[in-house]
């Protein structure tokens, strides 16, 4: 099972979430965690700093992040909508 980290954007952007899709959520980070060969292409055409970043589909929303294969490892970025997760991006 892989380890996993947040970073204070991804925190904020759950808080913003209503209460259940925020449990959605953190039910899809928790079964990623057991089963990251569900994470196998990263998104591509990101600027550098973001390079390697992966997104995964909850119903309306994007979750952002990164895959330590190594270390056993998911980085969590952030959570947006779909229509609002590209702003992000940039």
């Amino acid at each position: 099972m892989y380890r996993i980290e947040t970073t204070s954007e991804f925190e904020e952007d759950l808080r913003r979430l209503d209460p259940a899709v925020a449990q959605r959520v953190i039910r899809k980070v928790e079964w990623l965690a057991e089963c990251p060969e569900a994470l196998r292409f990263p998104l591509r055409h990101l600027p550098e700093d973001l390079k390697g970043l992966h997104k995964y589909r909850v119903g309306d929303y994007r979750v952002l992040l990164w895959v330590d294969r190594g270390a056993e490892v998911l980085t969590l970025y952030g959570v947006r909508h779909r229509r609002d997760v590209y702003d992000l991006l940039r």
